[in-house]
């Protein structure tokens, strides 16, 4: 990927594979909970069982926040929200963001989704990627997903949806100990 300045250093596509390395070794670490919004993939998911179950907004929140206390939040995208031709996968991260805290209390920003770096000297932006992520002992996955309406004013010509905040739901995938898995 090309890096791209800013005043903040250097963000880069996140396909990178040091900076994709690195975030993967952090995951490792200690336990972590990932965030998605609206996606999940069969990366994610280990092989044998997982347990897969809607949580109630309070009880998202209390993940989030003591994951966020913790230090051990990280949000995942499928999209590189940096990448210039992704604005309206951003405006939409940055919805459902806005509808979180404000119908259900969750505080999250795309500065969760970042993971940065530092070599030789540059400092590098890049979103953590969803794909490098995997449900296992020590990490929960819980995927924020919602519907979206028509607004009740529409701009002429433009055709924008709103998020509804009565569809959002949370998901939490979490791995279970079964004799199966490898």
């Amino acid at each position: 990927p090309v890096p791209r300045s800013s005043a903040r250093g250097t963000t880069l596509g996140y396909a990178d594979a040091a900076m994709a390395e690195a975030a993967r070794a952090e995951q490792y670490e200690r336990e972590r909970l990932f965030v998605s919004f609206w996606n999940v993939c069969l990366e994610n998911l280990p092989e044998g069982s997982f347990i897969h179950r809607r949580v109630a907004p309070d009880d998202a929140r209390r993940l989030i926040d003591e994951a966020r206390r913790a230090g051990t939040l990280s949000g995942v995208s499928q999209e590189d929200l940096f990448a210039p031709y992704k604005k309206r996968d951003k405006r939409d991260h940055g919805k459902l963001c806005h509808v979180l805290g404000k119908h259900h209390g969750i505080a999250l920003s795309l500065r969760d989704f970042v993971i940065s770096a530092e070599d030789e000297g540059e400092h590098y932006h890049s979103i953590h990627p969803l794909q490098l992520v995997e449900v296992g002992d020590a990490s929960r996955l819980l995927v924020v997903s919602c519907y979206y309406s028509l607004p009740r004013e529409r701009k002429r010509g433009a055709l924008d949806f709103d998020i509804d905040p009565e569809s959002v739901t949370f998901h939490l995938f979490e791995a279970i100990d079964s004799p199966d898995r490898p």
